[in-house]
């Protein structure tokens, strides 16, 4: 079989952030009395100077306008409209390209199950180990380190499965593109007893439990390259039945967070609206996200008693100046962008997720305006030490977030507890909201913006291990 290896591409060789500009601004030229006074960037020059603060006044004045779900379908449908899949010397929208083709699905192997289907979920958190669910739940709610949403969500898994959960999903057909990814639980629904679709260019390991079978293309699937072979081979899986799909791709650089998140996206909105059970992907707490009053709540205690360190340096802006919110308890957005992570993330982060998150939950599939909507698990993760956040300054911030209050987490543990989340999304379709449900690890609850308070807790994580400076200049 032959492949484009153009394929996936911003429309006109735009970047990142030249995109991200297009799209927020045709929503201020539509919406203008909504984004008044936000003061946006007239170019994309000063935007991609500015983003980091201009996102959560964008997104605080959206959530105040009775028409913010509106303008989350309209900023979805843009990004979608701004990715082109480039083949035969024709560059039509991916989403087209993707409506318009057909193609055999690819040769699947499979694997039969090697276990008795059941994920009893351990976590080593905290000193938590011997707790159950709910009290696991109720301590990081108490640290201000997860949201009421998510403390419920644990809960209701406990009510549904007991204080020492042993999960099956038999019968379940879930397909997880980016299987491979370190913050998917894919490992986790296959011993649950899901027959599940490993969709990634690495292979599945064949020695897990399995509960239940695993089915794989012997070569791999790039997604960038290959999207019309991913939706004829999900569509020959799912064989008419509903599936969970799960879309956990990620790669950095080269605009592909933003690719690949426009290409899982795409692949949504192709399927017919019968086979989708449910959608799942996983929001980062960096993203701007909205706050609801008992966030407020938490961040307004964690401020009046901030230890005196702080207290010190917040009047000098070392932790910087305006507070960690956007707007007020009506309209509250965090102050949560990290300008380190690049313009390519944020937008697949906000445009890409959250926003056709939020349109999904609405109105479904968005190039067909079907006006059914399906069960969407778009909960927020917790940061977590993965490859993808191999670099100094992100090591000396892991290293001294404690101090401020802020906890990381290892892959298996957002696993653990991200698929107990998306598990319990899939039993409980009504309680499934877009950024409700959050373990955020103190991100939401932190009284300062992360982008500057990052520098404060890198500086703590150098000083405590001066060795991690050479990584600065090994760059």
């Amino acid at each position: 079989m032959e492949i484009d290896n153009r394929g996936t591409q911003i429309r006109g060789g735009k970047s990142a952030s030249q995109l991200f500009f297009e799209v927020l601004k045709a929503a201020v030229d539509a919406y203008p009395e909504t984004f008044l006074s936000i003061n946006f960037p007239e170019d994309a020059q000063q935007f991609r100077k500015r983003y980091v603060d201009v996102l959560p006044c964008f997104e605080s004045a959206r959530l105040r306008s009775p028409s913010a779900t509106d303008i989350a379908g309209m900023l979805a449908n843009r990004f979608a409209q701004e990715v082109v899949y480039e083949h035969n010397d024709q560059v039509p929208s991916l989403d087209d390209y993707l409506s318009n083709n057909a193609q055999s699905g690819l040769p699947l192997l499979e694997l039969e199950p090697n276990a008795q289907p059941g994920w009893q979920p351990q976590w080593t958190l905290n000193g938590l180990e011997r707790q159950s669910l709910t009290q696991v739940a109720q301590a990081l709610r108490s640290q201000r380190l997860i949201s009421a949403g998510a403390e419920a969500a644990f809960q209701g898994i406990e009510d549904a499965y007991g204080p020492a959960p042993i999960i099956t999903l038999t019968g379940r057909k879930v397909v997880v593109l980016g299987a491979s990814a370190e913050m998917a639980p894919t490992q986790q629904l296959l011993a649950a007893g899901a027959d599940l679709l490993w969709l990634d260019l690495s292979p599945p390991p064949t020695h897990s439990a399995r509960g239940g079978r695993l089915f794989y293309p012997e070569e791999g699937i790039d997604l960038l390259t290959q999207p019309l072979a991913a939706l004829a081979t999900i569509s020959d899986f799912a064989a008419g039945d509903a599936i969970d799909l799960c879309l956990y791709a990620y790669a950095p650089g080269g605009a592909r967070e933003i690719r690949l998140t426009a290409v899982m996206n795409a692949l949504v909105n192709a399927l017919p609206a019968a086979q989708i059970a449910s959608v799942t992907l996983l929001l980062s707490p960096t993203t701007t996200t909205p706050l609801d009053p008992d966030d407020l709540r938490l961040l307004s205690e964690r401020y009046q008693h901030r230890p005196l360190w702080e207290a010190c340096l917040e009047p000098i802006g070392l932790l910087g100046r305006g507070g960690g919110i956007e707007g007020d308890c009506q309209a509250a957005a965090s102050r949560t962008v990290v300008g380190i992570q690049g313009a390519s993330y944020q937008a697949a982060q906000y445009l890409g997720k959250l926003m056709t998150a939020i349109s999904w939950h609405a109105r479904g599939q968005a190039v067909r305006s079907t006006g059914k909507a399906f069960t969407v698990s778009a909960n927020t993760a917790a940061i977590t030490q993965t490859r993808s956040l191999a670099h100094p300054v992100f090591d000396a911030a892991f290293a001294g977030a404690a101090a401020l209050g802020v906890l990381t987490f290892t892959p298996q543990q957002s696993q653990t507890l991200n698929g107990l989340l998306a598990i319990h999304d899939w039993l409980n379709p009504e309680t499934a909201i877009p950024g409700k449900t959050r373990i955020h690890g103190g991100i939401h609850t932190l009284p300062y913006p992360l982008n500057t308070a990052l520098r404060v807790a890198a500086a703590i994580g150098f000083a405590r291990k001066p060795s991690a400076l050479r990584g600065l200049f090994k760059r």
